[in-house]
């Protein structure tokens, strides 16, 4: 990586990071020609702080130029960054608290990067200060790490399980910054946007780092950005003549929910031709959302080619596999007969296979676990001995497809599955047709099955919760005419606001939802109309 900012010295003075606070005011510019002193001088502060090559560094990753420094910065010493969220709006500061603690004594950090977020907090290990603004190395040069360096730390999701730490080296990040450039096509002389967190791997990898690689501008905010304007974000990315992200499905569903008033002359105002290349992963596609969406967007020039249906995991760096640009978006029946979408083919660097439930290798067509090897798959995870795959070297994701014509189509996690009648449905198929309904929030639904029973859980406007009888009934027949699975009106719950767990990347943590309702915290909301 750091032979790519060096490089970057020679673009051109406007060419670099541009950091937004609003879509409306001028960003904060960072130019990559300034890269290497900045960064060089930031390795050299934290020389003076005790930081050597090795040395385990607790990075809450905050969005800003100087947390962006310090992290090439300890790349440069050859420090170790243990990249995690830092404290946002919303977190319990206690349980934010644990969490640090936890990642600081499992990981044995030695030092934690103070960036402002941590400032009330107690923190589980010595400080380590931001390096201050404006230090220049005039002359620098930064150093090119070898393959089998550790650059970094990065964590998984944790929507099973405590996040488990990823240990990226140097070469793998190399290779899977180059597939993902690859297989989006960009030019030095275009411009990316992103809003992703950079403590996640599709934020920092697949919006910062894979522009840092090439030497395009970066347009850079954090996801509150997006979150309080997210009309401002599509106008900022046409005003700006941007030609890619990577998003969510999340952000496809919001922005529709936020902008479907809008006239065809507002949004023909945006004008987005440029835009042609949006990598669309992280979680399962809502499919006729996005079929709308587009609809929407067809008078601001939004190709109904754009986006790039992908998988990737923090344990391969990113990028998995990917509908290549331009590509058709194919969707075909899963085999329980529900429509599914084509992530595209895997990456030629990856070996991928599928095994159904008793080990037996899957043909086309049919359900089974994805397994990995090769790629820039890690060895294992952080400080565990033993191997991230088995004794053939293929490592069992967990989650469920099935490939068709070679390209790979993702159904759901194992821990997802919903069994009925010998057919494997998945909890999001149940989810998304809930949230079809106009009473039911979106994004505020989770399904589970429970022994024989598949349990609803949603959050509802409060017309559906004084009509809780003919709301059930509305969602039960909805389920029936969807999924074709018939859900018992007594197992559809409401929650109150908040009352669903997620993951610092937003997925919905079930075990921990199941756990809640099986131990009675989710019970007794709808027994009662308008309770």
């Amino acid at each position: 990586m750091l032979e790519h900012i060096q490089r970057n010295q020679q673009c051109p003075p406007e060419r670099g990071l541009h950091l937004y606070e609003k879509y409306s005011d001028p960003p904060e510019f960072l130019a990559y020609r300034d890269f290497p002193e900045r960064v060089a001088a930031a390795a050299d502060f934290f020389r003076e702080q005790g930081v050597g090559p090795g040395t385990r560094v607790l990075f809450p990753f905050e969005t800003s130029t100087p947390v962006i420094l310090a992290f090439l910065g300890l790349m440069e010493i050859g420090a170790l960054p243990l990249s995690v969220k830092p404290l946002v709006m919303n977190t319990p500061r206690e349980a934010y608290q644990e969490f640090l603690g936890r990642v600081a004594r499992d990981f044995a950090a030695e030092r934690v990067l103070e960036v402002p977020s941590l400032a009330p907090l107690d923190l589980p290990a010595p400080g380590l200060p931001l390096p201050p603004a404006g230090l220049r190395k005039p002359g620098a040069r930064l150093r090119t790490p070898g393959d089998e360096e550790l650059a970094f730390v990065q964590f998984s999701s944790g929507s099973t399980s405590f996040p488990k730490g990823v240990p990226v080296r140097q070469g793998a990040l190399r290779a899977n910054l180059e597939m993902i450039t690859r297989t989006d096509g960009r030019t030095p002389e275009e411009r990316v946007s992103s809003w992703l967190p950079l403590y996640h791997d599709m934020g920092l990898v697949g919006g910062m780092l894979s522009c840092f690689s090439i030497g395009c501008d970066l347009l850079l905010a954090e996801p509150v950005t997006f979150l309080f304007d997210a009309r401002g974000w599509w106008e900022h990315m046409g005003r700006e003549r941007a030609i890619g992200t990577v998003i969510p499905n999340f952000a496809v569903d919001y922005s529709l929910k936020l902008m479907q008033d809008l006239d065809p002359e507002d949004l023909a105002e945006m004008d987005l031709s440029t835009v042609r290349s949006i990598y669309l992963g992280s979680e399962p596609i809502n499919l006729p959302n996005l079929g709308a969406f587009l609809d929407l967007m067809a008078p601001a020039g939004l190709r109904r080619d754009v986006f790039m249906p992908c998988y990737g995991m923090a344990e391969a760096v990113l990028l998995v596999a990917s509908r290549p640009v331009g590509g058709e978006i194919r969707t075909v029946p899963s085999p329980s007969g529900l429509p599914s979408i084509s992530v595209g083919r895997p990456m030629p660097e990856f070996t991928v296979r599928l095994r159904d439930e008793d080990g037996r290798p899957c043909a086309e067509g049919e359900l089974g676990e994805i397994e990995l090897s090769g790629g820039s798959l890690a060895a294992g995870y952080f400080d565990r001995g033993e191997p991230l795959g088995g004794a053939d070297g293929f490592y069992a994701t967990g989650d469920i497809g099935f490939l068709d014509d070679g390209e790979l189509f993702v159904t759901g996690r194992i821990s997802d599955r919903i069994k009925v009648g010998g057919q494997s449905y998945f909890a999001a198929d149940f989810e998304q047709a809930v949230e079809q309904l106009p009473f039911v929030r979106e994004g505020r639904s989770a399904v589970a099955q429970i022994g024989p029973d598949i349990i609803v859980l949603t959050e509802v406007d409060r017309e559906a919760r004084e009509d809780v009888e003919g709301s059930r009934a509305q969602i039960v027949d909805h389920l029936v005419h969807t999924v074709g699975v018939t859900v018992e009106a007594a197992h559809v719950h409401y929650l109150r606001p908040g009352q669903l767990p997620r993951t610092s990347s937003g997925k919905l943590q079930r075990r921990a939802i199941v756990r809640a309702y099986e131990q009675g915290e989710l019970e007794g909301l709808t027994l009662t109309p308008g309770a």
